[in-house]
């Protein structure tokens, strides 16, 4: 495969993470840890190679009948170092299984099922940091 078509897919892969973390770009299982993603154009399959959930990952693009028409995976270029289309793969992999899974619909479905007590509810929103602001502030106020 030539170095203008590995761009070109890389390229993709980069808009699909984009697009897929917006929630502009929908995931759908497609069989155990691949996941894909379909226009009218045609579809796109991203999953792990072993089908273990971790790298190497392929991604396959089929045109609008269900053939494939190239691929993109996870390598080792010949250096011993990673091709530099690896970490884009690694991203796009977790944000597919994100959304395939909807992950988010399950975490705000369980936070929601959860009975609020006290400041528990309010505690999360807050991070630590504005936490030990406030105590800062608080205790300077209190020196004066």
């Amino acid at each position: 495969m030539n170095d203008l078509v590995k761009e070109r897919l890389t390229m993709l892969v980069r808009r699909l993470a984009e697009a897929t973390a917006s929630g502009a770009a929908e995931w759908e299982s497609r069989e155990p840890d691949v996941y894909s993603w379909s226009s009218g154009a045609g579809v796109v399959s991203i999953g792990s190679r072993d089908r273990d959930g971790e790298p190497p990952y392929e991604l396959v693009v089929y045109n609008s009948t269900d053939e494939p028409v190239d691929e993109l995976a996870s390598e080792l270029l010949d250096d011993d170092q990673p091709a530099p289309w690896n970490d884009a793969l690694v991203e796009l992999y977790r944000l597919a299984r994100r959304s395939a899974l909807r992950a988010d619909d399950v975490i705000e479905a369980l936070i929601a099922a959860l009975p609020t007590t006290g400041n528990a509810s309010a505690e999360p929103d807050r991070s630590l940091f504005d936490r030990v602001r406030e105590s800062m502030t608080t205790t300077t106020a209190e020196d004066s």
